[in-house]
């Protein structure tokens, strides 16, 4: 394909949804509000839909022949992940039927009592064990009766606590021996496990970098919810005058 024809498809993959949408939108139609709805798997879905019923039938009319060949190496690639996940959700049913939670929650505070920076620093490692055998919402559900209970006794603001969970779970998916996102990634590049961990070496050190500036400087956090939905971290109206007070800001 010439570099124009390539710009050309480009331009024409990126133009025809949004063109689609707001002409939804001008026959009454919210479709910007419907797809702003649509998670991971039904995007998928729904970009399938589209490369078949669109992109095809304008560009590359002759691929309709491999159509079938396609579905089967996605499938055989797909099914490789897939196994790991399901394994990943026996483990998560066995910490939970296995009171691990519960353990967790006894040597953290018997280590860390009240200090704040322990407590956090435990829950990175916690946490980033979990999320490498665990699918992130299960890894929450099974572990935020302890998180509560620690945000608690450390007094760390829950938004605080929130986004380190979310950093230390998103850390775990490249972190071996298991990481599912990293085992997903090498499996559909077609590149070896061990060569794709020795690739994502430098982003452990960014991680640890970014989980310390999370645990030291709060507000690093908690400063643009305080400016775009103050009421959500605990702010409330200034009563002598306008904006919001911030407790510990």
């Amino acid at each position: 394909m010439s570099g124009g024809a390539a710009r050309w498809a480009c331009v024409l993959a990126f133009a025809l949804p949004v063109a689609s949408a707001f002409g939804a939108d001008a026959l009454g139609l919210d479709a910007l509000a419907l797809f702003a709805r649509v998670e991971g798997a039904e995007a998928g879905m729904i970009a399938v839909v589209y490369i078949i019923v669109v992109l095809l039938p304008l560009m590359a009319r002759g691929h309709f022949r491999r159509l079938p060949h396609d579905f089967m190496e996605a499938a055989v690639l797909y099914s490789l992940p897939m196994s790991a996940v399901a394994s990943a959700s026996v483990v998560g049913w066995l910490l939970a039927y296995l009171g691990a939670p519960d353990i967790v929650h006894r040597w953290i505070e018997a280590i860390s009592g009240d200090n704040r920076i322990v407590i956090m620093y435990l829950m990175v490692v916690v946490l980033t064990i979990a999320g490498d055998f665990l699918d992130g919402v299960p890894a929450i559900a099974i572990f935020m009766p302890i998180i509560v209970s620690l945000s608690q006794l450390g007094h760390i603001h829950p938004v605080h606590m929130g986004v380190l969970i979310i950093v230390s779970l998103a850390f775990g998916l490249i972190t071996p021996p298991y990481g599912l996102i990293l085992l997903l990634a090498s499996t559909l590049a077609g590149v070896p496990f061990m060569r794709a961990l020795r690739q994502a070496v430098p982003l452990y050190g960014v991680y640890f970098l970014v989980i310390t500036l999370i645990i030291f400087f709060p507000h690093l956090v908690l400063w643009l919810p305080r400016l775009l939905m103050p009421q959500s971290v605990g702010c409330f109206p200034n009563p002598s005058g306008p904006g919001y007070i911030c407790p510990g800001s």
